[in-house]
Parts: structure tokens; C-alpha cells; sequence
């Protein structure tokens, strides 16, 4: 598959698939994917179809990447500890043990034995615990950081690098939460780790990006690490730092929220709560739909009425320079929010935090977290968004997985004060509206929130295109 211009490349903890769509747009041929959470893998194979028609189904494994990489035969993982060990979560225990052991599976064997090489490597491995590692009082923050790196599930990004010192790829880019940035040690070990990767080692550089600077309605800052094989950074004269100079220099502005939500159908909130099976949904043209996983209506239909196809709907719906349009609106279904949270969310002021005099009303119905100022005023501790109300003048918050949970400070500013649905919160991450989410509600709203946004994806696909490109040319 290696013919110019048609560079291939591995997603690894690829979750839904906004690497994978990025990579995917910009012509890269996707030799495997993997992920421990079946839900969001489903999604990404669902979606095969229209994102890598060429690539076996197969080559999408559902497992545990500790079990996959013993298929490598790259000799053991070493952990980097500083005397803190953290034990895993049952949570995380339970997670493995629904996973189907890829130990003794012959054909994830062989699948990994028939691949050679890749010419890219991409991936966020999770990192537990970072965004919170400011907000714990019970110890410094020293020891704090110490913690988190020992954590088992921190060193995920060492199963991750084996792959890399096994097939070698030109280039590597992983994907992480920006609090992990403030964990030195932890940034420290990552490019580190990446710097002797292989017998040949990579040219490395990090950097924290925000999403709304490449022209996505939303404040999401992640770090990304970028690796270039050594041989190659010292052959060519390019360096990992230039490559994010070059994606640095596509920055764009954002859109407003407005212009990238407000044309899908105003649905009301769900009337009952576990009110999700097909059968109790209403038609789109009934003034009472809480939406439809799948709508009753086309989707030109339903997108149409009265609305321009602004730019951004071109940009995500634009998939290798063709505008794809799915039959049908997906996943635009809301969830159920009781009287009181119904009243909150009808009186909060658009980008206003609780405790802003403006939304006196609104605070005067919270019921937890509640505390007295020196006057005597009523305010919220801890965290002022635990009910917030999105500006359609301005950009999202971070989309994140705990939308699965609740969605009290994501509520939506339009005619209907609701929490956003999975399809408007997949519109402000830039994925495709042709882009289907499997799994119900609240699972599809995870797998939006942990994924990396398509768009940004595919400005490092871009930028890793230009790079190979100017290899591959040089080479010859």
C-alpha cells in the first residue's frame, strides 16, 4: 500500500475514530486500529464503510493493548516508578475482564505478523488523573505528580511505543489531556521514552493546541507529541518542531457555537427519564420530538428548512474533497432532566457562571454545593459551570466524556433549554454529520467527548503528508 501518496498508518486507543477520520481524509490508508472499549470501536467500524472502504474489518481489534503487544515478541514493558504505585480501579478491572483476550487469538497474531511496516504511528494513550492533578488538597503537588506517573494506567504509553520500536514509523503523534503538562516528570518521560524508541530513536517535540485555533467552536487545549525517526529528522534537515511550525501556520478562527448547532431541529427534552427505546421516540414533525437516534425525516429535510450550508458543514462533511450526506440525522436525541433542572436551565444566563449576579434566579434552585458569602448571599462552591448554559455568540467549553454522567453544564441556549444531544455535541467536536455513533445516549456522548476532534486531526495529517512527501522525494 505504500505507492505514493498513499502512506499508511496505525491508530492505536483509537476510541470512535476522529484520528482516524482525519488520517483517513487527508488519503492515508489505515493498516490497524485498536481499543479496549468495544462501544466506541463498534463506532469506528460501523463507519468503515465510508472512512476505509479498503481496510479488512478484521484489522479493527477489539483488546487490551497489554495482550496485543505480546503478539510484537519486543520483550517486556518496563514501568518508570518513583515509589508511588497506584493500584488499578475496579472499574478499570471490570473493563478488562468484559474484554475478550487477544492473548492466544491466532488471527490478531497473524494480522500483526503481516505488517511490516507503517509510515506513521498515532494514538492518545489515557492518562488517568491528570486533569484533576491541581485540585487535590491532600498532598503537594510534587507527590501528587509522583502518584499519577506510577499509576498502572499511565504507562499505557509504553505498550504504545512498542509498536513503534517494532515497525519503525517515520513519523509518531500521541494525543493527550493538557494536565499533564504541568506533570513535568510525566512530560518529561513521555518524549524521553519516545527520544530512544528503536534502534534508530526519534526527533521529538510537544506542544499544548487549542482546538478553537483551527476552526472548531471549542476551547479543548490538549498536548500533542510529535516523533520523527532520527535517521530521517538528520537526512532531510526537518525536525518535529518544524512540522508543528507548519501546523501552527494553519490556524483559523472559530465560529460562532451558532453557526455550527443552531440549524439542527430545536427539540424539546425527554419527556421520561430511561426514555430510549426506538419505539417511544416521536416523528421530527411532531412539535413534542425529543429527537430520533435515526430521523423519521431526511436529512436535507431536516437541515434545510430556511438555513444556509454555512462553511463549517461543508469543512466536516468534506471527506477526501467530496461532500458526503447521510440520508438520515443521526443521533440527535435528547435526555431526560427533571422539573428543578428544567427551571435552572431556563434562567441561566448564556456564558455566565453561577455565582454571576445575573443568574440569581437560576442559583436560587441548586440544591447541592451551596454555601453563604459574608453577606449572606447564596453561592455555589467548588465548581461554577456544574450548571452552565453555552454561548451561541462565543465558543463551546470542552466537550468531554463526562457528558455520559450529566449534562447540566452543557445546556443548550436555543428555544429549548436542554443538555446538548450526542449529534450537537459530535457537530462541535467536527465530526461528520454523515458519522454514525453506536451504542445508546450516554455512551455516544462519551465516545464524542474522548475522541480527538477530526478536523484538528486532519491538519496533523496534512502537515505529516507535506512531511513524508518531502522524504519520499528526496529519497528518490
Amino acid at each position: 500500500m505504500n505507492k505514493k501518496n498513499n502512506y499508511t498508518y496505525i491508530d492505536l486507543f483509537a476510541g470512535a475514530g476522529g484520528l482516524t477520520i482525519g488520517f483517513g481524509n487527508k488519503g492515508f490508508h489505515l493498516e490497524l486500529a485498536n481499543d479496549i472499549a468495544e462501544p466506541a470501536l463498534d463506532t469506528l467500524k460501523y463507519n468503515l464503510k465510508n472512512t476505509h472502504p479498503e481496510t479488512n474489518q478484521e484489522r479493527v481489534i477489539l483488546g487490551d493493548i497489554k495482550e496485543l503487544y505480546e503478539h510484537l515478541g519486543t520483550g517486556n514493558v518496563d514501568y518508570e516508578m518513583q515509589g508511588h504505585m497506584v493500584v488499578e480501579t475496579n472499574k478499570e478491572i471490570e473493563l478488562r475482564k468484559r474484554t475478550p483476550s487477544v492473548r492466544n487469538n491466532e488471527t490478531v497474531k497473524n494480522t500483526l505478523l503481516e505488517i511490516s511496516h507503517v509510515d506513521v504511528l498515532v494514538g492518545g494513550p489515557p492518562c488517568q488523573g491528570f486533569s484533576m492533578i491541581g485540585r487535590s488538597k491532600k498532598a503537594n503537588l510534587e507527590e501528587r505528580t509522583k502518584g499519577f506517573i506510577d499509576d498502572p494506567r499511565n504507562q499505557l504509553f509504553k505498550y504504545y511505543l512498542k509498536f513503534a520500536e517494532k515497525l519503525s514509523p517515520k513519523l509518531v503523534l500521541i494525543e493527550n489531556v493538557k494536565g499533564l503538562a504541568s506533570a513535568s516528570g510525566y512530560r518529561d518521560l513521555i518524549e524521553n521514552s519516545l527520544k530512544i524508541t528503536g534502534e534508530l530513536g526519534y526527533d521529538t517535540s510537544s506542544k499544548i493546541l487549542n482546538a478553537k485555533d483551527f476552526g472548531l467552536a471549542q476551547n479543548r487545549e490538549r498536548i500533542f507529541f510529535i516523533g520523527l525517526r532520527k535517521d530521517l529528522a538528520e537526512k532531510f534537515n526537518l525536525t518535529a518542531e518544524e512540522i508543528f511550525e507548519t501546523i501552527i501556520a494553519n490556524k483559523k478562527q472559530p465560529p460562532k457555537l451558532k453557526d455550527v448547532i443552531f440549524d439542527l431541529p430545536q427539540i424539546k427534552a425527554n419527556p421520561k427519564p430511561n426514555n430510549y427505546k426506538e419505539e417511544s421516540e416521536y416523528s421530527f414533525s411532531n412539535p413534542d420530538c425529543f429527537g430520533k437516534n435515526i430521523s423519521d425525516l431526511s436529512y436535507k429535510t431536516l437541515i434545510s428548512k430556511g438555513k444556509n450550508y454555512n462553511n463549517y458543514k461543508k469543512l466536516i462533511n468534506t471527506y477526501k474533497g467530496k461532500q458526503l450526506e447521510p440520508k438520515h440525522l443521526y443521533n440527535h436525541k435528547s435526555r431526560y432532566h427533571n422539573e428543578r433542572d428544567r427551571f435552572i436551565y431556563k434562567h441561566l444566563v448564556p456564558g455566565k457562571y453561577l455565582n454571576d449576579p445575573v443568574n440569581e434566579k437560576a442559583l436560587s434552585k441548586v440544591t447541592y454545593g451551596i454555601v453563604k458569602d459574608e453577606n449572606g448571599n447564596k453561592k455555589v462552591s467548588g465548581f461554577e459551570d456544574k450548571y452552565f448554559k453555552l454561548d451561541p455568540e462565543s465558543v463551546s467549553k470542552t466537550i468531554i466524556a463526562h457528558l455520559e454522567t450529566d449534562g447540566n453544564s452543557y445546556v443548550h441556549p436555543g428555544e429549548f433549554p436542554r443538555s446538548i444531544t450526542p449529534r450537537e455535541a459530535a457537530r462541535i467536536q467536527s465530526f461528520p454529520d454523515w458519522y454514525f455513533f453506536t451504542g445508546n445516549t450516554r455512551n455516544q456522548l462519551k465516545q464524542i467527548g474522548n475522541a480527538v476532534p477530526p478536523v484538528l486531526g486532519s491538519v496533523f495529517a496534512e502537515a505529516f503528508k507535506e512531511a513524508l512527501d518531502r522524504i519520499n522525494e528526496n529519497e528518490k
